[in-house]
C-alpha cells in the first residue's frame, strides 16, 4: 500500500552541488521511525556511482575514506562467520563474488549497476547470472526487488519481509535522481525499523521507480564525507559500525 509521507517533517541539508540529505526522525506506520536518504540529481553536476570491495572486512566509513567517496552505504549480505559477500558482485569489470545458490529467489533478485554516472536496478535470477549479462563497470547483486520501473514486486510473507529491522535500500526515480536511502531501528523511543512493505511505502512516496533491498540490521550505515564522527550520520543498531565487505557510493 501507500502511504501519505507528504506530513513527514523532513530536515534538509545541502551536501554538495546536487546532492541533498534528508532526515526525519518521526511517527509513521504507528512507530517511531528514522529515516535518512542522500539524493542525487544526476542532472546537476557530474556524479560516479559504484560498488567498493575492500580486501578484508572494515567499516563502511573506512572503505568510503579509502575510495574517497561523497556517500556511501553498506552493500550487499554476506557469509557471518566467514565474511565474504554471498552475492554476485562486480568491481571494476571485474567477477569479485558469485551468488550462493540457496539466495537466489529469496534475496538475490534485483541487481544495481553503475558505470560513471548511468545507475540502473533491474531483477536478478540464476539464469541472468550465469548467461554473464552485466556489462556495467560495477554491479551489486541483492534484494529482494521491491519495485521495478514502477512496478511493485510481491513479496512472500516470510519473517524476513515482515518483521520490523534496520534498512539500507538504493532507489531510482523516474527523473534521474538516485537516492541511497537507510532506515534505523531496534532502537525504542528513536527507531523501530521498517518492514519491507513500510520499505517499498516509503521508497514509493520519496518517488523512486526501481528500489532494491541492501544488507539490514547490524550492518545499516550510511557516510557522507565531513559529517559527524567518522562520517556516519545514522545510529547504527549495534552501537558501533559492524564490519562489511562491500559498500553502495557516489563521488
Amino acid at each position: 500500500g501507500s502511504v501519505d509521507l507528504s506530513q513527514i517533517d523532513w530536515q534538509t541539508k545541502s551536501v554538495s552541488e546536487g546532492i541533498i540529505l534528508r532526515y526525519a526522525n518521526d511517527s509513521l506506520f504507528n512507530s517511531v521511525q528514522a529515516i535518512y536518504v542522500v539524493d542525487v540529481d544526476t542532472s546537476a553536476a557530474s556524479f560516479e556511482f559504484g560498488v567498493a570491495v575492500p580486501d578484508s572486512r572494515m567499516a563502511t566509513s573506512e572503505i568510503a575514506r579509502q575510495e574517497g567517496v561523497l556517500a556511501a552505504v553498506n552493500g550487499t549480505f554476506f557469509n557471518m562467520s566467514e565474511g565474504y559477500n554471498v552475492h554476485y558482485v562486480r568491481v571494476d569489470d571485474s567477477l569479485i563474488a558469485v551468488t550462493d545458490e540457496g539466495e537466489f529467489g529469496i534475496r538475490a533478485t534485483g541487481v544495481f549497476t553503475a558505470t560513471g554516472e548511468a545507475a540502473d536496478i533491474l531483477p536478478w535470477g540464476p539464469e541472468r547470472e550465469d548467461a554473464g549479462v552485466i556489462t556495467a563497470e560495477d554491479a551489486i547483486v541483492s534484494g529482494p526487488l521491491l519495485l521495478d520501473d514502477g512496478r511493485v514486486i510481491p513479496l512472500d510473507s516470510i519473517n524476513f519481509n515482515r518483521n520490523r529491522h534496520p534498512r539500507t535500500m538504493v532507489g531510482i526515480t523516474s527523473n534521474g535522481h538516485v537516492m541511497l536511502i537507510v532506515v534505523d531501528g531496534r532502537q525504542p523511543g528513536y527507531a523501530e525499523g521498517m518492514s519491507l512493505f513500510e520499505l517499498r511505502a516509503l521508497a514509493r512516496s520519496l518517488g523512486c521507480s526501481d528500489a532494491l533491498n541492501l544488507d539490514g540490521g547490524g550492518s545499516t550505515t550510511l557516510v557522507i564525507a565531513g559529517e559527524g564522527s567518522n562520517g556516519v550520520v545514522n545510529r547504527p543498531s549495534g552501537k558501533v559500525q559492524r564490519p562489511v565487505p562491500s559498500i553502495l557510493f557516489v563521488r
